[in-house]
């Protein structure tokens, strides 16, 4: 076990590098060319007891500058009020649409159309889960692309023109977008977004996590064309390529699951064509603010991961590229999941048996530099893609990320291993998470495009 230790610990370093080099040779900013052509998007939200955050999706798509687009919001038979409140914000009316019958999904009780907005759709179905409702979204979506957003997400104003403007490159089939924590940031009086480091510790660490997930690991994996997930809370793909592919899965991780069957579909048709991430494509999402809900969100994550090491390994070398393989098996499986039980194995064994703790500590010491390294780098990114952050914001930042490290972090190592064996509970509902719907980018309901 201490060999293959050491071994795990040398493929971690390597890796470790390439998330620290790549990000700093390879993101370039684009600027926004207003001259492009508006390609059509459909925006898929599907919602399921969003009562009190369904608000704020809306309020935010409501600001939005671009023209050509529909929203469109499928309620997964919500037992709240959330169908209820659309009504009540969109004034909705029985709408003739037919669906494209390509998909299968649970049965529709009614599609209507709002009278306030008129690029704003609702489709009311029994539920079927997430995966489900995306299906039906797809089915009745007039556009050629498809954006994929979570009841909770809030899009930035100009993040349908730089998705726009990423799709007029013909080799990207699919993209991710940059998924912002929403608690802290407010408009300033000029109605631009300020983001601000504060709230709880809980939060502060996601900000982190999120700012070093998208910066550094997704802009690493993008330049390889290896990205393992685009994230249900914003992706953007072809409708037709989620037709290929029989759209969505019904399982308890569905967007890291179209993401390797978009990824099959690439190698089995010998396609040249690119998932990459668009870090100019913001959207904003409520993350848990109390232990309870982060613990249900992140095993619910670590179930899902789970599930597609099942399902996709066996076929990982002859359906998939090299590089998505290596990043899916040895990344995201050996340094992901497997190393929480060999580094809690390992340090028993060294506490309890004896053993090179002089080893240990010296991983830990270098673990330790890599990380700072690339959270400086995460930060600078962040600032290049143009956040708003303050020095002094930031500052706290990299200082909170250090403790975060051996506090925060050792939360997710034990999560990684419970999530492994909850697994095996086979649920795969939505993995419903509280939402307060109180943090919000958005103004009041801006006047609808007619």
């Amino acid at each position: 076990m201490e060999y293959f230790f050491y071994g795990l610990a040398g493929v971690f370093l390597v890796f470790q590098a390439l998330y620290t080099v790549i990000p700093l040779l390879c993101s370039k900013v684009k600027k926004l060319n207003a001259e492009l052509d508006e390609k059509s998007i459909s925006v898929l939200v599907p919602a399921y007891n969003e009562e009190l955050t369904i608000r704020n999706c809306i309020d935010a798509m409501a600001g939005l500058h671009y023209s050509n687009y529909e929203i469109m919001i499928i309620n997964d038979g919500s037992k709240d009020g959330t169908m209820s409140t659309l009504d009540e914000l969109l004034d909705l009316q029985p709408d003739d649409r037919l669906a494209n019958n390509k998909l299968t999904y649970k049965p529709i009780k009614g599609f209507y159309r709002s009278n306030l907005y008129h690029h704003i759709y609702v489709i009311d179905k029994q539920n079927g889960g997430k995966a489900d409702s995306l299906n039906a979204g797809i089915d009745y979506a007039a556009s050629d692309i498809v954006i994929t957003l979570d009841a909770d997400s809030m899009l930035e104003a100009d993040s349908l023109k730089y998705v726009n403007q990423y799709f007029h490159d013909d080799d990207i089939i699919a993209l991710g977008g940059t998924v912002k924590i929403v608690q802290g940031a407010v408009r300033d009086e000029n109605g631009a977004i300020v983001e601000k480091f504060r709230g709880k510790g809980l939060i502060k660490s996601q900000i982190i996590n999120y700012t070093h997930g998208f910066y550094v690991r997704k802009l690493t994996q993008s330049h390889f064309n290896s990205i393992v997930v685009i994230s249900g809370a914003f992706g953007a793909f072809y409708k037709d390529v989620l037709v290929h592919v029989a759209g969505f899965r019904s399982t308890v991780g569905e967007d890291i699951d179209i993401t390797l069957k978009i990824h099959e579909y690439i190698k089995a048709n010998r396609l040249k064509k690119k998932l990459v991430y668009a870090p100019e494509a913001v959207c904003y999402t409520e993350c848990p603010e109390n232990l309870q809900n982060f613990y249900k969100q992140r095993i619910r994550w670590q179930k899902a991961f789970v599930d597609c090491i099942l399902i996709y390994w066996s076929r990982l070398s002859q359906k998939f590229s090299v590089s998505v393989s290596l990043f899916f098996a040895i990344d995201g499986f050996m340094l992901g999941t497997l190393s929480a039980f060999t580094t809690i194995f390992y340090l028993g064994q060294t506490l309890i048996f004896g053993g090179n703790l002089l080893h240990a500590i010296l991983f830990l010491l270098i673990s330790v530099l890599l990380n700072a390294a690339q959270v400086i780098i995460s930060l600078y990114l962040c600032r290049k893609y143009g956040s708003t952050y303050t020095f002094m914001d930031y500052m706290r930042m990299f200082l909170f990320s250090q403790v975060e490290l051996l506090t925060y972090r050792n939360l997710l190592l034990y999560i990684n291993i419970a999530g492994t064996f909850k697994y095996f509970d086979n649920d795969e509902g939505w993995g419903f998470v509280e939402r307060k719907g109180v943090a919000t980018i958005s103004q009041n309901i801006a006047a609808g495009s007619n």
